[in-house]
């Protein structure tokens, strides 16, 4: 490392950059040493000016010179030699990270001190000035090559400059933003002009001609005419009654050919700005500022403290109230001036209440506030170590304490979408992946309480109404499992504090114990699973609880137990196989393992840990097979409200207070129930139940279907739980409120902007539910206040929401549990609105369903009245209809059929061609049946495999079909290259001729030329009469006469003017010897005279002797040679 110290000299500057005109400032500051410090810092901050008119001298705005002057010029700047190994390794490279235009880079300091510290000359130099320096932090660099551009033997390696100071590196980075600042003004400067002032040069006065002038003054006319009055002639209306007309409706039809557009009419919601009645009242007001700009503080003394020491007492006093009949003597208050009395009524006057509402004193009616409902997110119950990439599948809330609920994650929901390319190893992630199945409490947000291990991924939980320590969950296979808590619940919150010693020992005896009983107390195994070969094929998709006194016997007969003491505790599951199973929890199995577990020879606490159904094999009492995937059922099954206790324990434990459920069971259970399916469908079924020792299915081969008005899977129906016979669905994007014993409508559907995932009623408000979509908006519907909206839109994210439940308990406000994509769970606070039912609440939403439901019962009634009138009309259509259709299905039959003909036979052309068809008619017999038994067997073999799988042929072609059409696609795409690819050259010919066309002869002239040539060659002579011609010519001459050069050339001028004129011949050589001689080029000219005249004698005398023979050819192709001798002699 070398160190240089110097400033550079000023120079005279240019007028836009502020640098010498031929010398740049970097050549400039190289010249100069480093530490010579004579001029002042520069520090400037450039600000871009508004208008670019007025700027004269650029380096009144910034002068770049005396920034790098500056820069070269701290304390701090060290220059030093980096090679080329070093670059590389810092990534400070120049010409590829570093350049002239872009000359800072920054490098960490303990990468600087590694790598470049061992090449320099004096680290100790460095070492010493670094000393204080962080190795995390920055080194700023710059490239700076004019520092050895005058040096004659430069060092190895480029010259660069840093700082040692941090301080001194953060003033440079801010002269370097400087300048770069300056440099890009500049060239948008250059690039770019601002509009300026209008400069008037005259032209303006011109423009006025074309503007209209009024020259003339208006001119009023007034236009008379007469027009004849027309009076209509008298008409008499009559009167035409309805009585009159066959039926009483005509009905217009359009011409046939004409195609309408229906438009619908759109309730618009138009808002409306309302202000409050003006009201002029006057009332006196107490001012609440003082009157005066003194004031003094008023000491209430009370008469109990006017003894200063109770100690310091008269001795007279004391025998005096040791005396039977003393009485004490009342003391007179004190007196008061009337000074002091002016100060006390000032102050009281005076005095000045901050935290006083006037708006109680002006008005004593009240006045209803008006606010937008909004929903406040207060919990969040999320663990991604266990939950990662799963959505909330199932959740219930305990029923015996509030603030605890039971939440189990899924990879899919009914209302997920699964994207079909995303390929997953099922059997890798049923034998890996954990089935998280977690309880939460609202005292802690960050841990879950108790987690219970699952088998199987588990979709459906429920806790069993009647015992609070029952768990239930559907699991994705079709299987029950039953968690037991063993009063877990009631411990969580409690705190045990044990001494060391006791820890010491407790920690002993479970090492022991750990073989024997379970000693993790937040990890409950499942007490029983239900058998495999007796539980559902498909996915539980719900639960529901049947009243106390209700239960179901193995032929499925419904009874009701008139004695009130004993309670049943029967469940009903739906599965995705279109299974309906009814449960059993206190079967003979149940009691026979109590007596079992009494009877054990075991300690109390071994034993404890073990549930009372770890023996109980549960299986399904009864079975209803339905032949479509069921997502959800309506049946007479119990709904129930909650008791919560006094406010004194509920403020005592706010988070987990005791709670009660009180059910709420109907009278009777039919052997009816409603069901929705995957397919889209809402009916009701009804079973008969079967008298056979056997398996306990009955298949429902019959149905009464609801009217279709969802668009897509039904995935969730809920009852309403304060009138029974009112239930939503959600399917795709509709929402639809229906009434059991009215299936041909429902009470009102709407349609919703994007697909509907859950839907909840409200545990308060009758007429109040909770829908939430795939978007992450959250809806709340008040039937009552309107049904054609939502009342409350509230966005919770922007992925899918896939469960909703509410909080039974409504204190100390009422709360919303939300399952969402993320597989993590919010409470939301709802607001008052949706929380405190309205008077009579219930009666009115009846009322609606009464009404609207009277309203489609006499539409429908309309109809059929209609129907019956118009009966043969209306089934003519029907019939014409349905034969257009079944024309057009056969149509499209025939149309597929030769299609997939045509398809067939291209394919086996194509097969012909390749050599890859099948033939049998070269093997022989035994050959032939071996190749047949092989493809009977893949057969054979594919189709047990789909039937272990449990796939549907229709529907595996169905998820195949957009990988297949993808792959057709791809097929289609690689063919049209193809295509495009042969066609290439053919394209390129065509653009080419188009783009050079070919040159079309002129054949005009040509023949022209032809004809001319040949008459003359038909009119000419001879050879023989031209040569006998020459020699009697040449015979009549004596001698030649000499000629000289020039003219010759002139005779053969004229002669060649004459054969142009006559025959139309090219003068491009002519024109070419006329520039030549006019440019004086001529002798410049070679025309091969060279050869000759350099075979001459020694003395310089030559003779030359040369014969020529010159050839002219014109286009016509006429040929005319002349033989010239030449002599001459050149002296």
């Amino acid at each position: 490392m070398s160190v240089e110290e110097g400033a550079p000299s000023m120079a005279r500057l240019d007028s836009e950059t502020g640098t010498p005109p031929e010398v740049d400032p970097m050549d400039a500051l190289a010249a100069a040493p480093l530490s010579t410090r004579k001029h002042k810092t520069y520090l400037k901050k450039f600000k871009e000016p508004d208008s670019d008119e007025e700027i004269g001298d650029l380096r009144n705005l910034y002068n770049i010179q005396e920034s790098w002057r500056t820069l070269m010029n701290l304390p701090s700047c060290q220059k030093i030699m980096v090679s080329e190994r070093a670059q590389k390794i810092l990534k400070i490279e120049v010409g590829i990270n570093v350049t002239q235009e872009f000359p800072w880079k920054q490098v960490q300091f303990k990468d600087l001190r590694d790598v470049l510290f061992d090449e320099l000359e004096n680290v100790a130099e460095l070492v010493k000035k670094f000393k204080h320096f962080n190795p995390e932090h920055y080194v700023l660099l710059g490239f700076c090559p004019i520092l050895t551009e005058s040096d004659d033997d430069p060092p190895e390696g480029d010259p660069f400059i840093c700082y040692t100071s941090i301080k001194e590196s953060k003033l440079a980075m801010g002269i370097i933003q400087n300048m770069e600042h300056f440099d890009r003004w500049r060239m948008q400067r250059r690039l770019r002009k601002k509009p300026r002032r209008w400069v008037s040069q005259g032209t303006e006065d011109e423009m006025t001609i074309l503007v209209e002038h009024f020259r003339d003054d208006p001119i009023d006319v007034e236009i008379q005419s007469v027009y004849p009055i027309q009076e209509p002639r008298h008409v008499a209306f009559t009167h035409r009654m309805t009585r009159d007309v066959r039926d009483g409706i005509i009905e217009l039809l359009p011409n046939e050919n004409v195609k309408w557009d229906n438009v619908t009419k759109k309730r618009i919601n138009v808002a409306i700005q309302s202000a409050p009645a003006v009201v002029e009242r006057e009332q006196q007001t107490n001012p609440t500022f003082p009157s005066n700009a003194w004031s003094q503080y008023l000491y209430e003394i009370d008469d109990d403290d006017l003894e200063l020491d109770e100690s310091v007492v008269d001795e007279e006093e004391e025998k005096k109230r040791s005396q039977k009949n003393y009485v004490p003597a009342e003391k007179p208050p004190p007196e008061m001036s009337a000074q002091i009395q002016l100060l006390l009524n000032t102050l009281d006057f005076n005095q000045i209440d901050c935290y006083r509402d006037d708006y109680t004193m002006i008005s004593r009616r009240q006045v209803v506030q008006y606010t937008n409902p909004y929903l406040q997110e207060f919990l969040c119950f999320a663990n991604i170590s266990k939950s990662n990439k799963r959505f909330v599948a199932g959740q219930d809330w305990y029923p015996k304490l509030s603030g605890l609920i039971a939440v189990s994650y899924a990879f899919s929901t009914p209302a997920s979408v699964n994207e079909a390319s995303n390929r997953v190893d099922y059997v890798q992630r049923a034998v890996l992946e954990p089935n998280p199945v977690l309880l939460w409490s609202f005292s802690d947000n960050l841990d879950y309480k108790l987690e219970f291990e699952a088998p199987i991924e588990t979709t459906q939980l429920a806790f069993c109404p009647s015992n609070g320590d029952i768990l239930i969950g559907g699991c994705k296979n079709g299987q029950i499992v039953i968690w037991d808590l063993q009063g877990r619940c009631e411990k969580l919150e409690e705190e045990e504090y044990l001494t060391a010693a006791q820890s010491k020992y407790r920690i002993m005896i479970g090492e022991y114990l750990n073989w024997t009983i379970d000693i993790e107390d937040n990890l409950i195994p499942p007490a029983t699973i239900s058998p495999l070969d007796l539980s559902p094929k498909g996915q539980i998709t719900g639960f529901y609880w049947l009243g106390r006194s209700m239960y179901i016997n193995h032929f499925g007969k419904v009874y009701n137990d008139p004695d009130m003491r004993v309670t049943h505790k029967f469940f009903i599951t739906c599965a995705f196989d279109g299974t309906v199973s009814f449960w059993d929890l206190e079967g003979g199995a149940a009691k026979a393992a109590k007596d079992k577990m009494r009877n054990r020879m075991l300690p109390k606490e071994l034993s404890s840990n073990e549930s009372a159904f770890k023996s109980l094999r549960i299986k399904p009492t009864y079975n209803i097979y339905f032949p479509e995937p069921l997502t959800g059922i309506i049946a007479d099954t119990s709904c129930y409200s909650c008791l919560t206790p006094s406010m004194k324990l509920i403020h005592a434990n706010p988070s987990n207070y005791p709670i009660k459920l009180i059910p709420k069971d109907p009278p009777s259970l039919r052997q009816s129930m409603i069901v929705s399916t995957f397919y889209g469908h809402i009916s009701r079924i009804e079973w008969q139940g079967i008298y056979t020792e056997g398996d306990p299915t009955e298949t429902i081969n019959s149905s009464m279907p609801f009217a279709m008005v969802h668009d897509g899977p039904v995935v969730m129906m809920r009852k309403n739980p304060f009138y029974p016979e009112l239930f939503a669905s959600i399917g795709r994007n509709i929402l639809a409120i229906w009434k059991e014993d009215y299936p041909y409508s429902p009470i009102f559907w709407r349609q919703r902007g994007c697909d509907l995932t859950a839907v909840a009623w409200s545990e308060t408000r009758p007429a109040v539910l909770y829908l939430t979509r795939m978007d992450g908006i959250l809806e709340a519907w008040d039937i009552l206040a309107r049904d054609d909206d939502a009342c409350l839109s509230e966005i919770l994210g922007g992925g899918i929401i896939t469960s909703i439940s509410e909080h039974r308990p409504s204190l100390p406000y009422k709360i919303l549990g939300i399952g969402d994509y993320n597989s993590s769970i919010r409470m939301v606070k709802l607001p008052h609105t949706f929380d405190v039912p309205l008077p009579n609440e219930l009666q009115q939403l009846m009322n609606y369903v009464l009404k609207e439901e009277r309203r489609k019962v006499g539409i429908q009634a309309w109809e059929q009245k209609y129907y019956e009138l118009n009966k043969d009309i209306i089934e003519a259509k029907r019939e014409a209809e349905a034969e257009t259709r079944k024309e057009m299905e056969r149509l499209e039959k025939e149309e597929q059929f030769a299609s997939r003909k045509r398809k067939a036979d291209e394919e086996g052309g194509e097969e012909k061609k390749g050599g890859t068809k099948k033939n049998y008619a070269g093997l022989n017999y035994n050959e032939r049946m071996a190749v047949k038994w092989d493809e009977l067997n893949l057969n054979r073999m594919m189709t047990i495999l789909m039937s272990r799988k449990q796939m549907d042929p229709e529907k595996l072609a169905r998820e195949t079909a957009l990988e297949k059409e993808k792959q057709a696609y791809e097929a289609a795409k690689k063919k049209s290259h193809l295509d495009v690819l042969a066609r290439v050259e053919h394209e390129i010919a065509a653009i080419r001729a188009r783009i050079l066309p070919a040159e079309v002869p002129d054949f005009q002239r040509s023949e022209m030329i032809q004809e001319r040539v040949k008459r003359e060659v038909e009119l000419a002579d001879t050879y023989e009469q031209v040569a006998a011609d020459s020699w009697e010519i040449l015979g009549m001459f004596n001698e030649f006469k000499s000629i000289d050069y020039i003219e010759f050339l002139e005779r053969g001028r004229q002669r060649r003017q004459l054969l142009d004129q006559s025959l139309g011949g090219n003068t491009d050589r002519l024109l070419w010897y006329q520039e030549k001689v006019q440019n004086g080029e001529l002798n410049e000219c070679q025309f091969g005279y060279e050869f000759f005249s350099s075979q001459g004698h020694p003395d310089g005398e030559g003779i030359l002797d040369a014969r020529m023979n010159v050839t002219t050819q014109t286009k016509s192709d006429t040929t005319l040679i002349v033989a010239i001798d030449i002599k001459e002699v050149e002296e």
